[in-house]
């Protein structure tokens, strides 16, 4: 008699347990689908916001069209780092038409912080023919009220695309997509930007190619002027082969997302050619990083711009 209560005991306590683990699992994987989901719902609403301020640069002008969806704390290139806001206000309004289109975009696990990238064509008239051409890479950062606004933008002149490329959404690698603590994002700014003071010091003693190997995503890619975007390592070795000589840059600024896991840096770089005594090229650099694993020696460049500055006069 004990032993038959004994086993039905056992027997419910087990069936007690295998629903609790049950239920358990059945709100695990509700959370991961919700974390998902709350992921591709932060990425439709960046590439949508790219479309937006792509569709406003017709309608307002490529000027107001930027005053609107630049962040306050937001840099541009003008040639150097600047205060977007304060310079695009000291700019005449032109008829020029600025328009572009995201093939790249990715967002932190938070949703907070993104970015896009792609190819752009500037036209004299907005009904002519493109004049220019180029790709660009903007940094996002979303709103206390809940809109994402540019807080970096900078690009790269080239011939058009050859081919129209897709929207790709890299993403993190794979088994990064994981629920998500806030970190400290002080602390964390801090780390990134001693990770690329790291990366300049590398690559200034033992080569912008080495550097690379280390701190370069599989899948980087790589922005520069004159040439189609380029992805991967190997395409970093064969610019690497082109332009041999000595690169280092100085970090100006960046932040990191609420989660941890991206963010942005950029700065200054140089670059010295083989056998000069002094600078051959001076220009500015903005990079976008992924954590790929657990610690500072985890970050990742996923997408890294160089452009040189024009030549001052009298060069």
């Amino acid at each position: 008699m004990l032993t038959s209560v004994k086993t039905s005991a056992g027997r419910s306590s087990g069936l007690r347990l295998a629903g609790s683990l049950a239920s358990f699992l059945v709100a695990v994987a509700g959370c991961r689908g919700d974390h998902t989901r709350d992921y591709e719902a932060a990425l439709s609403s960046l590439v949508e916001s790219e479309r937006a301020f792509a569709r406003a640069a017709a309608q307002l002008g490529t000027r107001d069209a930027f005053l609107t969806y630049m962040a306050d704390d937001a840099v541009l290139f003008r040639p150097r780092a600047v205060d977007a806001a304060q310079w695009l206000r000291n700019q005449v309004a032109t008829q020029g038409l600025l328009s572009w289109e995201p093939v790249i975009a990715d967002v932190a696990q938070a949703g907070d912080l993104g970015f896009t990238s792609g190819p752009w064509e500037y036209r004299e008239q907005p009904a002519g023919e493109p004049a220019r051409h180029g790709n660009y890479f903007t940094v996002w950062k979303k709103q206390a009220g809940g809109s994402w606004k540019v807080v970096i933008d900078h690009g790269t002149s080239n011939p058009p695309p050859a081919v129209r490329e897709s929207l790709r959404t890299p993403g993190p690698v794979p088994g990064e997509r994981r629920r998500w603590e806030e970190v400290n994002v002080a602390a964390e700014r801090a780390v990134l930007l001693q990770v690329d003071r790291a990366f300049a010091g590398v690559a200034a003693a033992d080569g912008v190619m080495e550097a690379f190997t280390a701190l370069a995503a599989p899948q980087v890619r790589i922005l520069r002027d004159g040439r189609q975007p380029l992805t991967g390592i190997q395409a970093l070795r064969d610019l690497a082969r082109e332009r041999p000589g000595r690169f280092s840059w100085t970090v100006l600024g960046g932040d990191v997302s609420r989660s941890g896991d991206l963010g942005y840096t950029y700065g200054e770089y140089e670059y010295t050619a083989l056998g000069s005594e002094r600078p051959d090229e001076l220009g500015n650099y903005v990079r976008a990083w992924r954590r790929h694993g657990d610690g500072p020696g985890h970050w990742r460049v996923v997408v890294d711009l160089m452009s040189p500055l024009p030549p001052s006069p009298g060069d």
